[in-house]
């Protein structure tokens, strides 16, 4: 972030240049402290008869990307805004700036200074950064090089991580539910049990798995007997450990991925595992292939017995294998015949069945699925078949809408709201889908959310036929003319807001069918 110089100067002497200084330092312990690079950059300045203005600084952050350093990052915003009132940024040296895996990305942000007319300078360097060939030359090789340093000390702590992992020692992280952090000295002698976010006492203390309290052990050893004995699911243990009031790991509440993390973890089974995937120097996380993992056995007492760990193994590979639609529809029916209904709680409960959200993506929803298996269509079952197709008409008009007004010769792009468009930078227009509704006397109502958040300038209303299946007409309702949260359109009064509607989506934006792209989407 950026700083203002704790020191009282007089105002900068016309014939003075300005200038900020960028400091970094990772986390590493290292000379380049940031007090160290203030003092060099002040007496660099000092000598050259430059007034420091403004100082950026990322304090423990990595060099190799520009992701998490908030300082460079707010350069660059001030530089590009046009905001900097200084015509220089001192840095200390080339590897300051920047540990770039690609070195152009470096020469990047140092070209976008130079364009708004702020010479970088490395105070440190024994060239003068002043765009002549040889300055050129050693600046790329200093690029290259700081990019190999961390290239080389990547290599060098994988590969001292590798050999701590094959005497089992614990790499980093948390321990996991049931587990915790113990300490050992270089010589092996336990130090003590560390809590969470607690570092260990020495660089050359090591850490182990332990057991932690005999509560949570307990735990995850009835998490085993729930998914094998009882055949619950993952959802349901989740479920019914937090009415329990069992807190999960660092005391928030269950979710189905971590009793999925406890059943499918072999350190549960006294096992250390390292190396399961790969993020050096920065890159995102790719899982590696089993052979490469670093396994060892026996470290400390396992919490379940490996027999029932690779039976919970086997069991979730079972679970997990494809079932036809027709073995689904087959489960559904035989829910319905056993309860007389069919829900979301119902399935999940059901011992040998799969979740709720694996019928919803084999069949497109939920509704999709009670409707392929014939269940009677209640009134859970149409809200939710309205509700799947509600969406789906969302999805189909705002990209239609995209379409028409582009063919019109406008432009729009997306707004914050998911379901707005700003026109030509002026105009935001909110699509809605009013569904038919019927009330308890069987008459049917469209209501049209108008004066809600985000406020628009326009309203533009796809109404669905009675059945909500198909589309019935389109409303643009000017929001300032209305003072009502909600329009209410009922079908015994067809006429109503009768100078809002339109027939077509195309004759909203003043197309003819002809010139519509996609409007067979949304034809009523």
């Amino acid at each position: 972030m950026a700083h203002q110089p704790q020191s009282q100067r007089q105002p900068t002497p016309p014939d003075r240049q300005r200038a900020a200084i960028y400091v970094r330092m990772s986390s590493r312990p290292q000379d380049h402290s940031i007090e160290h690079q203030c003092a060099r950059l002040y007496a660099f300045a000092e000598e050259h008869g430059i007034e420091i203005t403004k100082m950026y600084a990322d304090a423990g952050k990595s060099g190799l990307s520009i992701n998490n350093r908030d300082g460079l990052r707010e350069l660059i915003d001030d530089v590009l805004g046009g905001t900097a009132d200084f015509q220089m940024v001192l840095v200390y040296d080339v590897s300051r700036w920047g540990r770039f895996q690609d070195v152009d990305e470096g020469a990047y942000y140092e070209y976008t200074c130079r364009q708004a007319g702020i010479q970088v300078v490395y105070c440190a360097e024994q060239f003068d950064n002043d765009g002549s060939a040889i300055a050129s030359i050693l600046k790329g090789m200093k690029r290259t090089m700081a990019a190999e340093y961390s290239r080389e000390l990547s290599d060098k702590v994988f590969t001292a991580q590798c050999r701590f992992a094959m005497n089992g020692f614990k790499m980093g992280g948390f321990a996991g539910y049931g587990l915790r952090r113990v300490s050992f000295d270089r010589d092996g002698n336990k130090r003590r049990t560390l809590v969470s976010g607690e570092r260990k006492s020495a660089a050359t203390d090591r850490v182990r798995f332990g057991w932690g309290p005999a509560f949570e052990v307990e735990i995850v050893r009835q998490i085993y007997a729930w998914y094998l004995d009882d055949y619950y699911g993952d959802t349901l243990i989740a479920r019914i450990l937090n009415e329990k009031k069992v807190p999960a790991e660092r005391g928030g509440l269950w979710k189905p991925w971590h009793v999925k993390a406890v059943l499918t973890n072999e350190k549960y089974m006294g096992k250390v595992v390292f190396n399961r995937g790969t993020a050096k120097l920065s890159s995102k996380r790719q899982a590696n292939p089993r052979e490469d993992w670093i396994t060892v056995d026996g470290m400390f007492p396992p919490i379940v017995h490996p027999d029932v760990f690779q039976r919970a193994a086997d069991e979730r590979t079972r679970r997990m294998q494809p079932k036809d639609q027709a073995a689904l529809i087959g489960m559904l029916r035989a829910l319905h015949e056993k309860y007389g209904r069919v829900t979301v709680a119902i399935i999940n409960a059901e011992k040998g069945m799969p979740n709720w959200k694996y019928f919803s993506s084999r069949f497109g929803s939920i509704a999709d699925a009670y409707l392929a298996a014939g269940l009677p269509a209640g009134k859970t079952l149409l809200y939710a078949h309205t509700k799947h197709a509600v969406r789906q008409m969302l999805h189909k008009s705002i990209a239609a809408a995209r379409s028409m007004i582009e063919r019109a010769g406008a432009h729009c792009v997306g707004c914050a709201h998911k379901w707005s468009l700003l026109i030509n930078d002026e105009v935001v227009l909110k699509i809605v889908v009013a569904r038919a509704r019927h009330d308890k006397d069987g008459r049917v109502r469209w209501r049209i959310p108008v004066n809600t958040a985000p406020m628009p300038d326009f309203v533009l209303c796809v109404q669905m036929d009675i059945a909500n299946s198909g589309v019935m007409g389109f409303y643009l309702i000017p929001v300032a003319e209305f003072t009502q949260g909600h329009i209410i359109l009922r079908a015994e009064f067809p006429d109503d807001l009768a100078q809002y509607r339109y027939a077509t989506l195309a004759s909203v934006f003043g197309l003819d069918a002809a010139q519509a792209l996609n409007e067979s989407l949304l034809e009523p």
